[in-house]
């Protein structure tokens, strides 16, 4: 039962061999209901700190990298009670690998790192929840529903900024909550992320996504992304600029459909500004409680806001189309 944590599978988390780990005990989870709280913001715009933060109260089940690394015996490990040990043994690879952090960022990583969903229902470069993935995503909330206590599941994926329509549909029982960034600072920290992710391989996010793997596989592709996310040809800030407003564009359009009981909005900014005030306001609209003593301010770290040269210089260009957004979320366009 610990093939899970061999290096052959941190270098690929779904290997044939261990997929029949679960599949032997399908019917224990299969049929569980379930009404998903999701975390909706875009890459970039705090939903990393926001999760960790929520998943430190032991209020939520949330998906783990031991989740995503380990995902086709994580039933099996729960009934052997197994999981424990096999979180000590990822624990004791990452060590071994020299994988202390996620690098973008400089979050440590620990197998109960809160990661992304999106990691274990669709291994391409965009990973959404959409018809083709659904199966998968109600398998895993099944699984977290079986191996967790009870708790609200709580998850993010940022890819699936521009589908929260669609979870809507798919999940009429499910509630949001949206985590809004100015504009300028989430296209800024996305192209450094793209430039840090595709300078050196980072192998703790090559644990996690088959496709950023393969990427460092092939040559050309490599250059070819390398070449976009560079400052000499001004591309990368193109890309960032038109995501963002287009991310924009779809939650003007979408969340009025949403019933105004089933979300709350927050800034990033307020988060760091207030972390203990916006956790609590937080875990009031959820309707939990707490099981461990959080101290936000502690965990709640203000990212710097260095705008990359040729990031303002684009911003200033798109500004105007953002700024019914900015003014909603009391963010000026300068």
């Amino acid at each position: 039962m610990n093939g899970c944590v061999s290096t052959s599978v941190l270098l690929d988390s779904r290997v044939s061999g261990e997929r029949a780990a679960d599949l032997e005990h399908a019917h224990r989870f299969q049929g569980l209901s379930f009404d998903p709280v999701f975390i909706v913001g875009d890459h970039r715009s705090g939903t990393t700190v926001l999760y960790q933060l929520l998943a430190s109260t032991g209020a939520f089940s949330v998906v783990t990298a031991y989740h995503v690394i380990c995902y086709d015996r994580i039933v099996a490990d729960h009934l052997f009670k197994q999981a424990g040990a096999a979180r000590q043994r990822l624990a004791a690879l990452f060590a071994r690998l020299g994988v202390g952090n996620r690098v973008i960022d400089g979050v440590p990583v620990s197998p109960d790192l809160p990661e992304e969903y999106g990691f274990i229902i669709d291994r391409s470069s965009r990973p959404r929840l959409r018809p083709g993935t659904l199966p998968a995503f109600v398998e895993l909330c099944q699984k977290l529903r079986f191996t967790g206590g009870g708790e609200p599941i709580l998850l993010k994926n940022p890819w699936d900024v521009l589908g929260f329509a669609y979870l809507k549909r798919s999940f009429p029982g499910a509630r949001f909550i949206f985590l809004h960034r100015h504009p300028r600072n989430v296209m800024s920290s996305q192209l450094a992320a793209m430039r840090s992710l595709f300078t050196h391989r980072n192998p703790y996010v090559a644990a996690l996504s088959p496709w950023y793997r393969d990427v460092f596989e092939k040559p050309a592709v490599l250059r070819f992304t390398r070449m976009i996310n560079s400052s000499r040809f001004g591309i990368g800030a193109r890309v960032v600029g038109r995501h963002v407003t287009k991310v924009v564009r779809y939650y003007r359009e979408n969340v009025p459909d949403l019933p105004r009981r089933d979300y709350i909005e927050l800034r990033y900014e307020d988060l760091c500004a207030q972390p203990d005030e916006t956790l609590q306001r937080l875990m009031a609209f959820l309707n939990v409680h707490a099981v461990r003593d959080v101290k936000a301010r502690e965990r709640v770290r203000p990212r710097p806001d260095h705008v990359l040269p040729e990031v303002a210089r684009r911003y200033r260009k798109i500004r105007s189309s953002l700024a019914d957004y900015c003014e909603t979320q009391r963010y000026t366009l300068d």
